[in-house]
C-alpha cells in the first residue's frame, strides 16, 4: 500500500514537472492531492452540445442506479492531460457528461496513462430546479 502511494505521488510530481511546475512545488501538490483520497468537484463542460437534456435525463435515476468513469481523451486539441467523465445508468448506456477541471485533470491524466487506480463516484446533480438555471455534475474522485 505504502509503495502504490509513493508510485502516485512521483507519477503525479514527474507530470507537473514536465508541465514546467518546480520539483519542489510538484511533491507537495502531488502528496497533498494523495493524501486527500477523495476530491469532490464539479464537472466542466456540462452546457456543451447535448449535455444539459442528458443531465436532466439523468437527475430522473437512483443514485445506486448511475456509475461514473474517468477516461482520457489524450488526442483533445485543447487540453493534452483532458479526462472525460462518463456517467452510465445501469441497464441504459452510458454518455459523456463533462470533463474534469483542467488543474485536476493534470494531476489525475498520468495516473490513468500509467494504469494507476483512479476511482470515480456519481456525486449529485445540482441547479436545473427553475427556468435558465442549468444544471451540473458533481463527482467524488478517489486517487
Amino acid at each position: 500500500m505504502k509503495n502504490n502511494i509513493k508510485s502516485k505521488v512521483m507519477t503525479i510530481a514527474n507530470s507537473l514537472v514536465k508541465q514546467g511546475i518546480s520539483r519542489s512545488a510538484a511533491m507537495i501538490r502531488a502528496w497533498i492531492t494523495v493524501e486527500l483520497h477523495t476530491i469532490r468537484t464539479k464537472a466542466a463542460g456540462v452546457t456543451f452540445g447535448r449535455r444539459q437534456g442528458l443531465l436532466d435525463r439523468l437527475n430522473k435515476y437512483s443514485p445506486e442506479d448511475i456509475t461514473i468513469t474517468l477516461q482520457r481523451e489524450s488526442g483533445n486539441a485543447y487540453d493534452p492531460n483532458a479526462v472525460q467523465i462518463v456517467a452510465g445508468v445501469k441497464g441504459k448506456g452510458s454518455a459523456v457528461m463533462g470533463y474534469v477541471g483542467r488543474e485536476l485533470a493534470k494531476v489525475i491524466s498520468p495516473l490513468l496513462d500509467k494504469g494507476k487506480a483512479v476511482k470515480a463516484d456519481f456525486a449529485g446533480i445540482t441547479g436545473g430546479h427553475e427556468y435558465g438555471l442549468n444544471y451540473g455534475l458533481n463527482v467524488a474522485i478517489s486517487l
